[in-house]
């Protein structure tokens, strides 16, 4: 990391002794760091985060008014999606439960008090260049995401054009290759959105048209786009309205967008027979919308990471790229309503999310 690299690096230090602030401020000064945020009542974090945008946050755990563990989820709620933020926990805490915790909620690293000042400073450029290289890597894919748009349409259109010209005699076996590319350059063109999708959303909040959209309207559309989906996995899928579910206030295209990610992702884990429930109901000045399913379930220490881009529980899960849940969270958040996961058991999952009632 060059010394201009670290000169323009914040970092936000979180602990409710001064004393200890000083000691790590003055570490960090010697290490090349100025531009440097101290916070000892963690209830100010969400402010700061917002005012300074820090590329670092150094944490102590057992804080009055507000834990560690607590601010680390406030950081994970509000660290929009295709960004990362490091959080090294820095704390006197030297039992196990505490760092399988910590590093469980979000933390990326973990050093116990007394501190090594050379070790402190080592791990916080190492996280730093991670950020910077994450960073640098969502701009790459965002200009190879859209360069693949064109080449992706002329194979799909090609591929189609060939399949329609073969004579009768053709066999099985070449249009099943045809219509498997054909496939293939679909699956290809949704990933290339997606990826698309998220780079925009870090140039700005997402447009959206705004207006009194009947939820049994919503429902019937998503309803249409995602039972074929169902239907070729054998799994049912199920749309209900609990009461008078009337309207929200909300664009209703994108709507359909953020349920067809939830129950991709529910058809997408859930097993040959299994089901997929949708279910709408109004609470208060909100409507409410599940989705909920009968797959085997979220493994406790892969929830903490659902909402994180490019993060999937399965490693080399080819089905995805990561990015449905950031994307529908954004869309949700965009609406002023919250997305959340509801409950996991081993005999299925759920989601909801809210929209503000019209």
């Amino acid at each position: 990391m060059t010394p201009d690299a670290v000169a323009g690096c914040t970092l936000l230090l979180v602990d409710d002794e001064e004393a200890n602030l000083d000691l790590l401020e003055g570490c960090l000064r010697a290490e090349g760091f100025e531009r440097l945020v101290r916070a000892t009542d963690p209830r100010t974090v969400p402010a700061l985060l917002a005012a300074h945008r820090p590329d670092l946050v150094l944490l102590d755990l057992h804080m009055p008014h507000r834990s560690g563990f607590e601010v680390l989820r406030d950081i994970r709620e509000l660290t929009p999606p295709g960004d990362y933020l490091p959080v090294l926990v820095l704390t006197a805490d030297v039992t196990p439960e505490a760092k399988e915790r910590a590093l469980s909620s979000g933390a990326r690293d973990f050093l116990t008090k007394p501190f090594d000042v050379v070790e402190v400073g080592l791990r916080v450029r190492n996280l730093l260049e991670t950020r910077l290289l994450y960073r640098t890597r969502d701009r790459v894919l965002s200009i190879v995401a859209h360069d693949l748009r064109n080449p992706l349409a002329s194979i799909a259109m090609n591929a189609e054009m060939l399949r329609e010209l073969l004579p009768p005699r053709a066999g099985a076996h070449q249009r099943a290759a045809l219509e498997s590319i054909e496939r293939a350059a679909s699956r290809m063109h949704r990933l290339v959105e997606d990826l698309l999708e998220v780079s925009r959303f870090e140039q700005g909040a997402p447009a959206l048209r705004l207006e009194p959209v009947a939820i049994t309207v919503v429902l019937e559309e998503a309803e249409r786009l995602l039972r074929p989906l169902a239907a070729a996995r054998a799994i049912e899928l199920t749309f209900e309205r609990v009461g008078d579910v009337g309207a929200a206030h909300a664009d209703g295209a994108r709507v359909v967008q953020v349920l067809s990610n939830l129950v991709g992702n529910a058809l997408k884990f859930t097993p040959e027979g299994g089901r997929v429930s949708v279910r709408a109901r109004t609470r208060g000045a909100d409507v409410v919308v599940s989705v909920a399913d009968t797959g085997p379930g979220i493994p406790p220490h892969e929830v903490p990471h659902l909402f994180q881009p490019f993060w999937q529980g399965r490693a080399g899960d080819s089905r995805g790229v990561g990015l449905g849940l950031v994307i529908a969270r954004t869309l949700v958040h965009a609406h002023g309503g919250r997305l959340w996961l509801e409950a996991t058991t081993p005999e299925g999952s759920e989601f909801a999310f809210t929209l503000p009632a019209a």
